[in-house]
């Protein structure tokens, strides 16, 4: 038997594919599947047979089998219905939190800016986290120095420069980039009574000859003003001079003439810690943790300047 050559074998198998490639498809739908699966078997013999035992183990089962055709259909008509109707309470869920996110920053005076909601699209690396962007930019009016705010008064982050128009970047309010931050601490009532040892004397005298204000007739004690000092983590501190009474709990508003006027009053977080100044004993350190994680937002909302207002901007990144 004389013997065929590699050659002579491609050659024939390059003829008959051309001669296949010639037919008409119709001709070739039929056969090539199952050519193609028997050619394919051979290679993978232990995925063909573990397909099949899966399949004779666990059979694909037909919803409502063996009931009714109108019974059956009925009721896979009403599990589609029941799928749309679980979509939209989605949806109408989702519009209903952003209708509160925006209902939250309609004060009885807000000339001057307008709510823009946002959606939180990408998180900086690094340490400190970083920034966040947004998907909000000039194309909505955004701006630099544009406070952003969540909850309807809790401040979180400031716009910063370079933003694009469908983009911007937020400097979160625990970043350094931020500078330092004038606030005031607004502290709760007075526990008990205004007893004795308050800040009247018997002849309704000052009693504080330092000139500070004495606790005020309806037993809440004074504001404090404070300069704060991010430090990422959440969490800002500020030096006080000793006589100031602040206390953990006590609540912590931005108060900063550099910052745009729809920030002013907004909440930054509570006091978490106060204790002495080892540097200093004169003075005391206090530790602000934010009620808000910027790092942890998806919706955002940005109090954005309105067009009428020539409001300043804050300058982001510097510090005072």
């Amino acid at each position: 038997m004389p013997f065929v050559s590699s050659r002579r074998i491609l050659v024939i198998a390059l003829g008959g594919a051309a001669l296949l490639s010639a037919l008409p498809q119709s001709f070739q739908t039929p056969w090539s599947g199952t050519l193609a699966g028997v050619l394919w078997a051979p290679l993978v013999p232990g995925a063909s047979v573990l397909a099949w035992a899966r399949d004779w183990v666990r059979a694909p089962a037909e919803p409502y089998q063996g009931l009714p055709e109108e019974l059956r259909t009925a009721r896979e008509d009403r599990d589609r219905l029941q799928g749309e109707l679980d979509a939209v309470q989605l949806r109408v869920g989702q519009l209903e939190r952003e209708l509160g996110e925006l209902s939250g920053y309609r004060p009885a005076d807000r000339a001057g800016w307008q709510p823009r909601l946002a959606t939180v699209i990408e998180r900086g690396a690094g340490r400190p986290a970083g920034l966040l962007g947004i998907d909000v930019g000039t194309a909505q009016g955004i701006g630099e120095g544009d406070p952003v705010v969540v909850g309807g008064n809790q401040i979180i982050g400031v716009i910063a420069a370079g933003g694009a128009e469908n983009r911007s970047w937020v400097i979160p309010l625990d970043d350094r980039r931020c500078g330092r931050i004038d606030a005031i601490v607004l502290p709760g009532a007075v526990d008990g009574a205004s007893d004795a040892s308050g800040g009247t004397a018997a002849g309704g005298k000052k009693a504080d000859k330092g000139g500070k204000s004495d606790k005020s007739r309806n037993g809440t004690r004074a504001t404090v003003l404070v300069q704060l000092v991010p430090q990422g983590n959440r969490t800002l501190v500020g030096e006080l001079e000793s006589p100031a009474d602040v206390k953990p709990g006590d609540s912590v508003q931005l108060s900063d003439a550099a910052w745009s006027t729809a920030a002013q009053g907004m909440r930054i977080g509570v006091v978490e810690s106060e204790g002495a100044l080892d540097a200093n004993p004169l003075r005391r350190r206090i530790t602000v943790r934010m009620e808000s994680d910027p790092l942890r937002q998806s919706r955002v909302v940005v109090k954005v300047r309105a067009a009428a207002q020539g409001q300043g901007t804050r300058g982001t990144g510097a510090a005072k």
